[in-house]
Parts: structure tokens; C-alpha cells; sequence
């Protein structure tokens, strides 16, 4: 429903968009210490 009825992109957007981002931030991408996921509500920014 967030893209609505007319939304034919990917629905993984985000998360492409946010494994590229810890890719450039983090020293290990494998193990984030600054953009962490957060089951059942999606990321955050900061240190654990």
C-alpha cells in the first residue's frame, strides 16, 4: 500500500539502497555498528 495500486518498481528498494550505503559507512559492511536493522519497524541510524 506505501507504493500504491500503480507501482510497478521493486519493493526491495530500500534495502538495496541501504546495503549500498553501509557499504561506503561501515568497516564491516557483514556486521553494521551504524545503520542497524530493526526487526518489525525497518533501520536506524547510530551506534549500538
Amino acid at each position: 500500500s506505501v507504493w500504491e495500486h500503480g507501482y510497478f518498481g521493486d519493493s526491495r528498494l530500500v534495502d538495496a539502497c541501504v546495503q549500498r550505503l553501509r557499504a561506503k559507512i561501515e568497516d564491516d559492511s557483514a556486521a553494521p555498528l551504524y545503520v542497524q536493522t530493526v526487526r518489525g519497524f525497518g533501520y536506524r541510524f547510530g551506534p549500538i
